[in-house]
């Protein structure tokens, strides 16, 4: 059952809403703004209406993960397992040649099923945070690194070692906006 819910969450993962809305549109977003086909992509092409649709579409595939492995099994580790396989689909989906988006909505809305208390930390640290870096995008991703110590306190290892892969996951996806460097990508 496992196995077959990390597969299924996967799947979920593969669909791309700022795919689906520059079909719609007639352009190919991975050819427009920054190439990626997320939320903030999206907003930069197509507005802000666009972003938020965007957003929310990636934000509910996290959300509809989290659940699925919530109502057939409820462990956190299966859970956690659950948002690791649904951000992967969306960072590297086989259906678009494994080029996918950065996997921050889908983060945050697993995240908000899984544990939304973990958002307080998150918050915190991002505040703390964005005085120093003055980059959004890298303040947001350096505070998701909160979830490991949380995941270490609250629950086991195996959920710790999820909590790990994912922000890893994060962390690799946004490695252009985690440059400290002047003109660094934001």
């Amino acid at each position: 059952m496992v196995i077959l819910l990390t597969l299924i969450s996967y799947i979920i993962g593969n669909f791309l809403p700022a795919l689906q809305l520059g079909r719609h549109a007639g352009k190919k977003i991975t050819d427009e703004g920054s190439g990626n086909p997320g939320a903030r992509n999206a907003g930069r092409v197509f507005g802000k209406k666009a972003f938020f649709v965007v957003f929310l579409l990636d934000a509910g595939k996290g959300v509809l993960a989290v659940s699925m492995a919530f109502w057939f099994d409820g462990r956190p580790a299966i859970l956690m397992l659950a948002l690791a396989a649904v951000m992967l689909g969306h960072c590297y989906p086989f259906v678009h040649r494994f080029k996918g988006g950065k996997g921050a909505a889908t983060f945050i809305g697993g995240l908000l099923v899984f544990n939304v208390t973990w958002v307080v930390p998150i918050l915190i640290t991002f505040a703390v945070l964005y005085p120093f870096i003055k980059k959004f995008t890298a303040a947001s991703v350096y505070a998701a690194l909160s979830i490991i110590p949380c995941s270490f306190w609250i629950y086991d290892e195996q959920v710790t070692v999820i909590a790990s892969f994912i922000v890893g996951l994060l962390l690799w996806t946004h490695r252009a906006n985690l440059s400290f460097q002047r003109g660094g990508s934001e």
